[in-house]
């Protein structure tokens, strides 16, 4: 269930299934079973012209030979509107992606994201309820999908329109997104607010995909779990075999809840944000963990550090056989 209005990612690595599913919602692949509803609409059969559904695609498949206003009205266009009021349309799109004075220019005239901002203004343009973006930032640098995602999020504030999107970006997802559907293998792992589903995932993969994480073997016996590192005051709702994740950035060298012991350095490199760190626990020295410290915390090698961790930043997940 998608609510009005919201902002879903569908996040995923490549085969998982989450085109497809946006294929279905467009109307473009036929569900095996179950129903696409919109609203209290039932689009399971609808053709995907006759959709209250727009798709931006990666490639922004925009018109060379055609003026941005005429690219943005082009759906308009095929609608029957009038070319006054197409244009005064199409004009104000522009407007909203901050390009109000190139609506004569050509495509080829814009950078790469101009032409995603064109292209967002062309799918809004037709007043969809629910619009699919499948992977429309990824032919975008780095800094310039930074500063798309931020652009995205406020558009889509500003119109209102429930935004579905497709990306293999974690960060991507976390940014734009009030609810990521983390999917593998046709199946949806996890869903919920970025927030929940990367501090607290439902899942073992879903742990793994939503960024960097330490695996530590562990074995659940009732109110503690078992572990190279000494046993921890951590409830799982299972008993037996078990993987205990920790994040790296969840690690500190200062007193937190439950405390992990002694760590020798191993190396640490500097990333700007933090210092990336590989330690080794004293009592488990065939274990090595990642941790993220702060960027003035920078540690020699073969430095000790006492290392400790809060409760609710472990999560516990069955072994996986």
């Amino acid at each position: 269930m998608i609510e009005a209005g919201e902002y879903v990612a569908l996040l995923g690595p490549s085969g998982c299934g989450k085109t497809t599913l946006l294929s279905v919602l467009g109307g473009f692949i036929a569900p095996s079973q179950g129903s696409v509803m919109i609203g209290e609409r039932d689009m399971t059969r609808v053709a995907p012209a006759k959709r209250p559904t727009t798709t931006m695609f990666q490639d922004y498949a925009l018109f060379p030979h055609m003026s941005l206003r005429d690219n943005v009205g082009f759906g308009l266009r095929m609608g029957g509107m009038g070319r006054a009021e197409r244009h005064r349309k199409a004009e104000a799109q522009l407007a909203l992606v901050g390009l109000a004075d190139a609506a004569s220019k050509r495509p080829h005239e814009l950078s790469g994201g101009q032409r995603q901002r064109v292209a967002l203004a062309r799918a809004l343009a037709v007043g969809p309820d629910v619009l699919l973006l499948d992977e429309p930032l990824g032919a975008l640098d780095l800094k310039l999908r930074r500063a798309m995602q931020d652009e995205l999020k406020v558009i889509q504030r500003q119109v209102g329109t429930t935004f579905v999107h497709v990306t293999h970006d974690q960060e991507e997802a976390m940014a734009i997104a009030d609810r990521i559907v983390v999917m593998n293998a046709g199946k949806i792992e996890d869903q919920g607010p970025p927030a929940r589903v990367y501090r607290q995932p439902a899942s073992l993969f879903a742990a793994d995909f939503m960024g960097e994480m330490n695996h530590v073997p562990a074995q659940v016996t009732g109110q503690r779990v078992e572990t190279p590192l000494g046993p921890l005051p951590v409830n799982a709702p299972f008993l037996g075999s078990a993987t205990l994740c920790l994040r790296p950035e969840a690690i500190s060298t200062h007193k937190a809840e439950i405390t992990l012991g002694s760590a020798r350095v191993r190396d640490a490199a500097f990333f700007g944000t933090h210092i990336r760190a590989h330690l080794v626990p004293d009592v488990a020295p065939n274990l090595v963990l990642i941790a993220h410290l702060p960027p003035g915390e920078m540690p020699a090698a073969g430095a000790m550090l006492t290392l400790s961790v809060s409760a609710d930043t472990i999560s516990v997940f069955p072994k996986e056989l």
